[in-house]
């Protein structure tokens, strides 16, 4: 089919096509609505794919502009929270996701992102770890808020700056204040002093001071 003659309507096909290249529409305005769907969004100027279908509303991927974990769920999760990786299914190479609270019990480096849907126990979902998460209520917030992991609430977000020994984890910001508004998803984490290359704590005790010793390069803890 040379280039003069172009489809308008959908075509089914059944098996494998090859192809050297494949261009979109990038005029058309649509939109998809079923699993494995692909199409260009003019909005975000490039392809989208839906992912699959929520409870609620569909987990739309936008190449090279999100970046997603398929995880199962072992507890009940709402769009939006934060999760973090509980732990694994047995030999599966499944991650189970939980809400996270950042009050110390959990590494921060198990957070994972945000529930880009609802989830029960035992559901298959998405968590939104890099990207836009759209169409979530930010009334809450004003534009430009950092937004952290709640330590009080679980799976929650707060604007206010957690203190240690809380878990300091950013996890997103706000991109506006409406009801239908847009989270910028990336986490980053705070890190325990121990867990710093330089620093080499054994055994600390109340009043320790860190000491820099130069044979080996590195601050230990002693009593002053």
């Amino acid at each position: 089919m040379g280039l003069g003659n172009r489809l308008t309507d959908d075509v089914g096909l059944i098996g494998e096509v090859f192809t050297r290249k494949m261009r979109f529409n990038t005029t058309a305005g649509l939109d998809i609505d079923e699993p494995g769907q692909m199409v260009w969004d003019e909005t975000a100027e490039t392809v989208d794919i839906l992912l699959s279908n929520g409870s609620n509303i569909p987990v739309k991927a936008h190449i090279g502009q999100d970046t997603f974990y398929y995880v199962k769920a072992d507890d009940t999760i709402t769009r939006g929270q934060v999760v973090y990786a509980y732990g694994t299914e047995g030999a599966s190479g499944h991650i189970l996701a939980r809400r996270f609270t950042a009050d110390g019990t959990n590494d921060s480096r198990r957070v994972l992102g945000l529930a880009a849907k609802d989830a029960t126990t035992g559901d298959f979902f998405h968590v939104l770890h890099f990207g836009k998460l759209r169409t979530i209520d930010t009334t809450d917030y004003t534009a430009g808020d950092i937004l952290f992991a709640d330590p009080s609430t679980a799976g929650g977000l707060t604007p206010t700056l957690p203190s240690a020994p809380n878990n300091i984890v950013t996890v997103a910001f706000a991109l506006n204040k409406k009801n239908n508004g847009t989270l910028v998803v990336r986490p980053t984490f705070g890190a325990k002093l121990s867990q710093n290359e330089e620093v080499s704590i054994s055994n600390p005790q109340n009043g320790d001071i860190l000491v820099y010793n130069s044979a080996t390069g590195v601050w230990v803890n002693q009593a002053p």
